[in-house]
């Protein structure tokens, strides 16, 4: 009877050994990189410590164009924008402005008001008006809600403290147009390159393009 126990049970032994022998071939046959390793987070992470060695420069497109540099809290320089005041017709202010504003306050009614050509469509009157975003003690620079001045130069400044997600968009390069390209250095429009700061809307229009009314104001026939 003892040894019919004993011979019965080999087989059992020998099917355990069995399993455990494949168990082991395929945990150090499947010792491979892991499934992270492999993750699509894991070859973005090993790819952008990779140093890319630009061949191509935006300089031969951008020559022409005077640049203010964009700096982060550092003044690292991350991009550049156009210089704006050289381009504002009405600038520098005190052309106009030899007084402090409350001496040049006119109260004849007929008499043409100043800046009568702008409309402000910016959020409401509760919540912004002229000194909003100029300073009323220096004509020559922005204000921001702190009254820090800035230049109009910097103006992206000022939008970004109410629009902060279009404005970190801008810094990362997914809004705003780019001059040049992408080719370092990069150059890009700031706000008001293509916003109106007074009405940042923009208004309903046809497209440009491959429209049949464009087509037919351009050619009658």
């Amino acid at each position: 009877m003892e040894w019919r126990i004993v011979f019965g049970q080999v087989p059992a032994f020998a099917g355990m050994m069995f399993a455990l022998s494949c168990l082991l071939f395929l945990s150090t046959s499947c010792s491979g990189p892991s499934h992270n390793e492999h993750s699509p987070l894991a070859e973005i992470e090993k790819h952008s410590n990779a140093t890319i060695d630009y061949k191509v420069s935006s300089d031969p497109f951008t020559y022409d164009i005077e640049k203010v540099a964009v700096t982060n809290v550092e003044n690292d320089t991350l991009f550049f924008t156009p210089n704006r005041t050289n381009h504002i017709v009405s600038f520098p202010c005190n052309n106009c402005h030899t007084q402090p504003l409350d001496k040049m306050v006119s109260n004849d009614p007929s008499g043409k008001k100043a800046h009568w050509d702008i409309h402000l469509n910016h959020a409401t009157e509760e919540a912004l008006t002229c000194i909003t975003c100029h300073s009323s003690n220096n004509v020559e620079q922005l204000r921001l809600n702190n009254n820090k001045e800035v230049s109009f130069n910097k103006s992206q400044k000022v939008c970004a403290q109410c629009h902060s997600t279009q404005y970190n968009d801008w810094v990362g390069g997914a809004h705003g147009k780019k001059l040049g390209g992408w080719a370092p250095p990069r150059v890009s429009n700031t706000c008001v390159n293509c916003h109106s700061p007074h009405s940042p809307a923009f208004e309903t229009r046809w497209p440009s393009r491959l429209n049949t009314v464009k087509i037919q104001e351009l050619d009658p026939k």
